[in-house]
């Protein structure tokens, strides 16, 4: 029914020596998400008492 690209978890982190290429532009990406939605979410949040003290 299934057919995986991968035999184990191993596999599927090494990635026949590609893993490393993989998972760190993976981890990047999330990170620089999150650091731009903390980053907003601030911005944000000045914004609005800036408009509420007015």
């Amino acid at each position: 029914m299934f057919n995986f690209a991968f035999d184990n978890l191993n596999s599927f982190f090494y990635m026949d020596g590609h893993g490393i290429y993989v998972w760190s532009v993976f981890f990047i990406v999330i990170i620089s998400t999150s650091l731009m939605f903390i980053f907003y979410k601030n911005e944000l949040r000045k914004i609005r008492k800036k408009i509420i003290d007015e």
